[in-house]
């Protein structure tokens, strides 16, 4: 079984990182590394894995890369982020690119609009979707209007119920939520028009 440690490390404003671990192969991994990273060392060690199979990036945010060296030079483990990042990293997340993590995959979704590197990391057993500032639970990050309609319709939307949305900062009624639940709650994803969706953009 996969699960999912949500780690609320602060930074520049209210950020997540997330731990995932797969408890039958022992294999872990970080996403989005930043704030307070030696939180994230004591939460990691706490499962008693040895080092991450990948440090996986959303976007080249600062807010989201902060803590990426300490964490890189600390567990010696690979950095993934979109071919587009200006960040260093080990491994391009192309579109559709799949990263075998214990039994199952994780999916790399190319989800442009909040920043040209913008990946959505996807669990194919459809338990989870990282999305960073693409989609937070009720809202949406700042964006290219035409760019980031395209992903919320062509990426995002047809993803499975089922998935957990775990986004990169605390800004929702709630700190994750299913993305069944956002298809209807959240404005910016619910949109089925350019011009809804543009319309909604005026309250970010």
């Amino acid at each position: 079984m996969v699960k999912v440690e949500q780690v609320a490390v602060g930074g520049f404003d209210s950020n997540f990182s997330y731990i995932l671990h797969d408890e039958k192969s022992g294999e872990t991994a970080i996403f989005d590394p930043c704030g307070n990273t030696q939180l994230i060392k004591e939460k990691f060690l706490a499962l008693g894995a040895s080092k991450p199979k990948y440090i996986l990036l959303t976007h080249g945010h600062g807010d989201h890369v902060s803590g990426v060296d300490s964490i890189r030079s600390f567990f010696k483990a690979p950095v993934v982020a979109h071919p587009a990042c200006h960040f260093k990293h080990d491994i391009g997340a192309s579109d559709g690119q799949k990263l075998g993590f214990g039994g199952i995959f994780i999916e790399c979704l190319y989800s442009p609009g909040h920043t040209k590197d913008s990946v959505i990391y996807h669990l194919t057993d459809d338990s989870a979707i990282f999305t960073g500032d693409t989609l937070f639970i009720d809202c949406c990050g700042y964006c290219d209007a035409v760019t980031m309609f395209k992903t919320m319709r062509e990426v995002v939307f047809p993803l499975a119920d089922s998935n957990e949305v775990y986004s990169g900062h605390d800004y929702g009624r709630c700190p994750h939520a299913p993305l069944g639940e956002e298809k209807i709650k959240n404005p910016y994803l619910s949109a089925k028009t350019f011009e809804k969706f543009q319309q909604e953009l005026k309250n970010l």
